[in-house]
């Protein structure tokens, strides 16, 4: 997903590409390792512009990933969409203080991406994009029951009978105390 500065038109430039997650170098480590599964390629639609030396880049991206449920450990799939926009820079520019004094600010803190050459690899980008996109606790559906707690049962598919152990709080003694209105 290489893209040259020379080739982004005045208007614009879309690219529309789909691609194995395995063409994305930090995704495809990822999945050697087994953090991360995919069961559709990844779409992704770009809409690219250039002033002078910043080139905007603004898009989605859309797949189907695999991941295992964070309740009940059942696999499934999952479609994810994301867009985002961002920034490449071939030089960080100047930022001044209230004073006029200069502040050094680095490229993140500015929310930039800096860039050397006559191209850009969007590679990079698109798979931080994925991996932000990720659900933190992944469920297969919203009402998940997950495992049972004493006999690891998935309470999804039918009632273990297991009884729920009751919550020993420290305000249990409290439950019965009423306040008396009339002493005030």
């Amino acid at each position: 997903m290489l893209i040259r500065i020379d080739d982004i038109k005045e208007g614009g430039t879309v690219l529309d590409v789909t691609e194995s997650a395995e063409e994305f170098p930090a995704l495809a480590e990822m999945i050697a390792s087994g953090d991360l599964a995919f069961a559709a390629p990844i779409h992704v639609r770009l809409k690219i512009f250039r002033v002078r030396e910043v080139v905007e880049v603004e898009g989605g991206i859309e797949t189907t990933m695999r991941f295992v449920c964070g309740a009940c450990l059942a696999e499934f799939d999952a479609s994810m969409a994301s867009s985002f926009a961002v920034t490449f820079v071939r030089e960080l520019p100047q930022v001044f203080d209230e004073s006029g004094e200069e502040v050094q600010l680095s490229a993140d803190e500015m929310g930039m991406i800096p860039f050397q050459g006559d191209e850009i690899d969007l590679r990079e980008a698109v798979a931080e994009q994925v991996v932000i996109s990720q659900p933190i606790r992944p469920l297969c559906r919203e009402a998940c029951k997950g495992l049972c707690p004493q006999c690891g049962a998935d309470r999804n598919e039918s009632d273990c009978g297991c009884v729920r152990p009751v919550m020993n709080s420290k305000f249990a003694a409290l439950k019965d105390f009423r306040v008396d209105e009339k002493k005030k």
